[in-house]
């Protein structure tokens, strides 16, 4: 029970982030940068598999998965859509920033959680791995607009 609680968390977190990239795909289209409309849904459907997958290690653990946001998660899905972007290297900044926190916030959950099973360890790994993917992805893109 407790381990799926932990994973329940995780899971709202990485619904949080599917959530901050609806706000980017949003502000993506106001600027009109099919560029960046485009990458930002290829950046969803990863954070969607995330949440596929782990939304099944909880039920094949025999428990319910959330698909809400911790109240931690609400507030700063609320800040973010506060944000004016004045351009759209304002967004890639933005996403490049909530990535890193979702990177980092993998980790810690992977070292507070060592004792979690191989399989669920394995994935959460992967998770980290698509995160730093992600802010590689976006980095090279920003690069790119500037040559």
């Amino acid at each position: 029970m407790e381990k799926t609680n932990e994973l329940n968390k995780f899971l709202s977190y990485i619904h949080m982030g599917t959530s901050i990239y609806r706000i980017y795909y949003e502000q993506a289209q106001r600027f009109n940068n099919k560029d960046l409309i485009d990458l930002i849904v290829e950046i969803e459907e990863i954070f969607k598999k995330h949440e596929e997958k782990i939304t099944s290690l909880i039920k094949d653990m025999g428990e319910e998965a959330t698909d809400s946001l911790t109240a931690s998660g609400l507030m700063g899905l609320y800040k973010e859509k506060l944000k004016i972007f004045d351009d759209s290297f304002d967004i890639m900044i933005a996403a490049i920033k909530s990535t890193n926190m979702g990177l980092l916030s993998s980790m810690k959950f992977l070292h507070q959680n060592k004792d979690l099973p191989d399989d669920v360890k394995k994935h959460v790994i992967n998770v980290v791995k698509d995160y730093s993917n992600i802010i590689t992805k976006l980095t090279n893109h920003s690069l790119r607009k500037m040559l």
